[in-house]
């Protein structure tokens, strides 16, 4: 993520979708081996000989079984993006000053961390 912010500039937008881009293939491994698992079900095998199509048969039948361990990733890793971004605008290469935020408050309060510690927890 820190490079494709480096490349795109600093800003908000920039460092979401590098993060968004950085968490991708995360995803994408989950939803292959979820779909492999299910698509050797029984029932996916009912459903093709009954005559479902194969755009049926993604939509309908494979995919809203596959949504489970996706929605458990996604709140799992929502974690681990709001910890980048703060990582990003520490670094200055995240949301710019006026725009509240997490790394660009601890930044601003580094000089203060001898003198006022609590500041920073």
């Amino acid at each position: 993520a820190l490079v494709l912010v480096t490349i795109l500039g600093p800003g908000l937008f920039n460092a979401m979708l590098a993060i968004a881009l950085v968490l991708q293939p995360h995803f994408a491994r989950l939803v292959r081996a979820a779909v492999m698992a299910e698509k050797s079900r029984e029932y996916v095998v009912a459903a093709k000989v009954a005559g479902a199509g194969h755009l049926r048969l993604m939509l309908a039948t494979i995919l809203p079984n596959c949504l489970a361990p996706l929605i458990v990733q996604g709140t799992l890793s929502f974690s681990n993006a709001i910890l980048e971004a703060a990582a990003l605008g520490f670094l200055g290469l995240g949301a710019q000053p006026p725009t509240p935020e997490w790394g660009t408050m601890l930044a601003s309060a580094r000089e203060f961390i001898l003198r006022a510690w609590w500041v920073v927890t």
